[in-house]
Formats: C-alpha cells, structure tokens, sequence
C-alpha cells in the first residue's frame, strides 16, 4: 500500500512535541518586508499584536520593545505603534505608544509609591457600540537601578482612547495586580500579557501565567460587568495541571476572536520554538475551564529560510484577525543576531493546511518519528534542504527533553538506537548507526555535485539501497525489523519536504518517552529528585514521594510504564485521562533492573494523557514504551 506523508491528509501521523519538533503543513505566507527590526538598546522586540481598525479598514501593528534578556534598568520595555493602509504591503511608524512621562517614570497609578516603568505587551479592542478604543497593556514598577522593593508590583491594566493610534487615557487602578493575587493561583506567580475582550454582558481579561522555578506557563481568566471593574477573581483555564493531554510547555499570547469563538494560540518554550498549539472556546462561555478544548496540536506555523528568521518564531505567539476569508497574523522571531523581527503573514482561514511539510530546527536538533512501523519498503522523497538532516530508516530512540526546564532541546538519547542517512546541504552524505548509548558509527561517506534533493530507497528483507539525486549512494545490510522512519534536522537547519511516498505494509508502532519529558509536562520539576542508585533504563531517573505527579502526553492506543523495584520504594497509581486505572508495587527487597510494571491497552487511538503518582511512598519514574496503530487509512487526494 502506498501512502504520501508530505500530504496534508497525512499530517497526523507525524509525532509533534513541544520539545522535539514539529512538522508543519500550515499554508500561511509572509506578506512584504519585515516590520521590524531590533537595534540596541531595544535588541529583543519579540511580542506584539495586530489590530484591523473597523471603521477604517487600516491595519495596525503594536510593537513590543525589549532590552535584550527582557529586562535593562535604564531601558524599560514600551511599545511602538505602526500603520498600513495598504493591507500590509507597506507600514509607517507612528512612534510610542504612550507619552514620553511614562516612558521617562514619571506616571503613577493612584495610591502606589513607585512609577510606571514598562509596558511592552499590548493588545487592541474596539467597541462598536461606544466608538472607543480599548488598549490592554501590561505594567511594572520595577526601578531604574534594577533593585527589588516590597513595594513593587506588576500586573495589567486597562486605557482607552478615540483612535488606535491614541492619545491613551489609563483608568486609574489595574483591572490585575501581581502583588495583589500573590498566592491565589498556586504555583503561578506572575500575570502578565493580557487581552481584554467585548462579550454580550460583560467583559472578559486572558492573562498569561508562569512560575519561576516550576517552569509553567498557563492562562487565566476575569470578568467584569464594564471595562472600569470591578474585576472579579481570576481563574485558570489552562495548565499542565490538567489530566487530558495537553501539550507543555507552551505560552500563551495574545488571544483573538472569530465567530464568537476565541482563539488561544500557544507557542513552545523549548529551545527551538518550532511547535504551535491552538486553543479555542466559544467566547461567552470562555470563562469555564471545561470550554476550552485543542483543536490544533502543532502544524500552525512554520519557519522560512530566512535571515530574519533564524531562530524560527521567538517570544510570543502569532496574534491577528481573520477578515474576508483570511487569517492575518503578526509573528515574531529572532535574526542571526539574536535580535527580534516582527512580520506579517496569511492564509486562507477555512484551508489552514497545504501539501509539503516544514521541519526546522534553530538552537537545536529537531525530530519527528512517523506514527507507523515500516520493515520492507520503498520510499520516494522530494525536499530542499538548508543546513543538515537525517532520515533514520530505522528509529529507536529515547524520545524527551534533555531538561525538565524552558529551552529544552532533543534529548541526545532521542537519537539514538538508530540507523539512517545524514545529508548537508553541501553535498556531503554518510550511513550512519547509532547505538543505545548514541555512540554513531559511520557505514560509509561521500559528497555529491550538488546539494540533495531527492532520495530513493528501497529495503528488502534486511538488505537497503539507497540513491540520492538520482545517483547509488550506498547498499548495506539494516536490522531487519519493524520500525518507525524518523525525520530530524539539525541546529540552523531547516526541511522542506515535498514528498514523502512510502510504499509498504505500514505495522504498529512502538515510542519511548524518558523521565524528563513526565517532569515537565507535570510541571514540578522541583519536586523530584534526581537518582543514581536505582537501575533505570532511562539515563536520568527520579524519585520523589507525597503531592508528586508525572504525566505524558501520547498518540497511541496502549503503552507500558517501566520502572525499577528497590527496597525504598512503595507504590504508585497510573491514571488516564483523568480516570483511575490501578497501581503498581514498585517495592523489592533488592534492586531490580527497570522493567515494564503496568500495562494499558485498548484505548482509543489517538491522544492520551498517562498520569503517575504515589500511592503509597517513594515512587521512581523512569520510561514510557507507548503503542498504537498506523494512520487509519483515508482516500489520497
């Protein structure tokens, strides 16, 4: 049976995760020249929004400006404001955004000791029925000599104006106070980039979550009869604290709205920033968890070979409007500098997808493993290529992080216990095998006229040949085995996949997933403890005891949870998707090496989440092995 992976009916069975890498078919494309550019001192211009002004069609772009790392006492963060009145083909800048005593740390909300200091993150609501402009904008009080007060204070807060363009008139209190709400949302600890929003009766706030130390991000929610309050408590909406799946870590902002539906778009926090989730809830009932559902894991945005876009995405998430069939968005990245680019991009809102896929990869390596097992084959691809990449004909690895923390990359071991070619853009090619350890052994090596562009392989009971560009490569023996194909590229690299035809009998598939994945999308990091008695199979494993989770998100039907037994340990419960399912004794009176303790199968095929916890003591958490079937098999195109 033949089936083409670079089709966009075939989109869902890649593997898309928020720290190894994301495939995308979406089909937006970048609409003139870059907006903007960073320059010192404002290196890091990384957040913004975009507004279409109803009354007159003009389109307008807020800059978010910040020092490189965020922060700089003598430089605080503010906004820029620029226009198009040509749909964005070109922009012109209107300057800043609020008046030069803000920015000089001369403005005080009503009551407090300290001056406004920053406000980089803005958003634009307009309301029809009162002709004003609302601009949601974050603050902070933080000195010019960068030093730490009990008085100080961030949060967000609400001005409105007659123009998009401003003047701002800022309402005397903030609608959301860091210092205020410390200690009512668990282990968030901060709010900030927020988006206010019209409903029928009321008003409704989204606000960015995270928390120093547990690297969580999450969104909550206020409400308010009318912009000037009063405001009720927050509540949260999205976390990792949820038992579905939920992809993790990911940052939400800014929120927008299309048919009475609003949107939350998420991008990564891990190194590369490659992967996008979309978020949606129908807006009047938006301010009840259960309203929220993914509607979009990965494939929303893709990176371009582009000198403004060498760290792929950066900051924030993209943020627009949908107007005449039309998705419109602003997207920030980073340049081969470090320094931020805002852009604009569309596509088509009801064709979000197009055929080929996008695989980048920026401060790291990216990887993506093919949800269908493969063992004789024939496979025909066709792709340009910038950097390096690896077809792994026979996929193995450990899947995960290699940090339970933001800027996470591939995990080393994710590579290995693999066979496959490596290919650069050069010219230079090499048959690779790597061990369990990830130890690579070259099978053979050479250079081509030109840089790779097709390939052909075909295997046959255990014997491969390989043809690039047409030319015979290579002819050697691979484990003559079922395994999944796998698609990495390398660090300041980028795929663009064409074609991707595999014809073969496509078989179940087996992943592994390591312990630091579990930490991080649990988020407690620092509830575990780092173990180096017990016989794991992973290499880092962890133990940890009382209010400690571990969860995965998976795509498979069934997976078996592997753990070592020792004398400290007790036992632990397996839960899915919310639902109980049992425990498992993890006790020995010896060490024993880490096998499977608890087995799962019969799910429905698709996205999962497999929750561990404690049941009694100590409990470790080691390894995932998750199962399913190949894609169900839909009518090509």
């Amino acid at each position: 049976m033949e089936h083409d992976y670079a089709k966009a009916l075939r989109r869902q069975a890649w593997l898309r995760h928020p720290s190894l890498g994301d495939p995308s078919f979406d089909a937006f494309e970048k609409i003139g020249d870059t907006v903007h550019r960073s320059r010192p001192p404002y290196e890091w211009a990384v957040n913004g929004s975009l507004f279409r002004d109803p009354p007159t069609g003009d389109w307008y772009l807020y800059a978010g400006l910040y020092p490189y790392g965020y922060s700089h006492p003598q430089h605080p963060g503010h906004f820029v404001i620029y226009r198009s009145r040509s749909q964005g083909d070109s922009w012109e800048c209107l300057g800043r955004g609020f008046e030069d005593e803000y920015f000089a740390g001369e403005v005080y909300f009503p009551g407090r000791s300290l001056p406004l200091r920053s406000c980089p993150d803005v958003v634009m609501q307009y309301d029809a029925e009162t002709g004003l402009y609302w601009l949601t904008y974050d603050w902070s009080t933080k000195p010019l000599n960068g030093e730490s007060t009990p008085d100080d204070d961030s949060g967000a807060a609400l001005a409105w104006s007659e123009s998009p363009a401003g003047p701002f008139h800022r309402l005397d209190a903030p609608f959301f106070s860091n210092r205020e709400q410390k200690g009512k949302l668990g282990r968030f600890t901060r709010g900030y980039a927020s988006t206010v929003l019209k409903r029928r009766r009321d008003w409704i706030a989204f606000i960015l979550l995270d928390s120093w130390g547990f690297d969580a991000w999450g969104l909550c929610c206020m409400t308010a009869p009318r912009p000037e309050g009063p405001w009720s408590e927050p509540r949260l909406l999205l976390s990792g604290d949820r038992m579905d799946y939920y992809p993790a870590p990911v940052e939400f902002y800014p929120c927008f709205v299309h048919q009475d539906k609003v949107y939350a778009p998420a991008t990564s926090v891990a190194g590369n920033r490659n992967y996008q989730a979309l978020f949606a809830a129908d807006l009047e009932d938006a301010h009840h968890p259960q309203a929220w559902s993914l509607v979009q894991d990965g494939g929303f945005w893709h990176s371009r070979p582009l000198e403004d876009e060498a760290y792929g995405i950066w900051g924030q998430t993209v943020h627009g409007f949908v107007h005449e069939g039309r998705l419109v968005v602003m997207y920030p990245a980073k340049d081969s500098r470090d320094c931020g680019t805002l852009s604009v991009a569309a596509r088509p809102w009801d064709e979000p997808f197009t055929d080929g896929f996008t695989l980048s990869g920026h401060q790291g390596r990216s990887l993506s493993p093919l949800l269908a097992a493969y063992r004789d084959f024939t496979l025909d691809a066709a792709f340009t290529l910038t950097g390096g990449a690896e077809l792994l004909l026979r996929y193995g690895g450990i899947l995960g992080p290699d940090r339970h923390g933001c800027l996470a990359l591939a995990h080393d071991l994710c590579f290995a216990s693999s066979s496959g070619l490596v290919m650069e853009a050069d010219g230079n090619w090499r048959m690779i095998a790597r061990d369990k350890q990830g130890t690579e052994t070259t099978l053979s090596a050479g250079r081509l006229a030109e840089a790779p562009a097709s390939l052909h392989v075909e295997i046959r009971r255990g014997t491969a040949l390989i043809e690039i560009n047409g030319t015979p490569v290579w002819r050697g023996s691979l484990p003559d085995e079922a395994a999944p194909l796998a698609v990495a590229v390398h660090q300041w690299s980028l795929l663009a996949c064409s074609q991707f035809r595999i014809q073969g009998d496509a078989e179940r598939y087996a992943l592994r997933y390591n312990a630091l994945d579990a930490l991080l999308n649990a988020m407690q990091p620092q509830d575990w403890a780092p173990d180096n008695t017990l016989p794991f199979a992973c290499r880092e494993g962890f133990t940890g005891e009382g209010a400690v989770r571990a969860k995965w998100n998976i795509n498979g039907d069934g997976f078996r949870v592997f753990s070592p037994k020792g004398p400290g340990l007790g036992s632990m419960e397996i839960w899915v998707d919310g639902y109980f399912c049992g425990t498992a004794d993890l006790h020995a009176d010896v060490p024993q090496p880490s096998a499977p303790v608890y087995v799962v199968s019969g799910l429905s095929a698709g996205r999962h989440g497999v929750l561990l916890q404690p049941w009694q003591g100590r409990m470790a958490v080691d390894l995932l092995e998750v199962t399913g079937p190949p894609e169900p098999l839909l009518k090509e195109k």
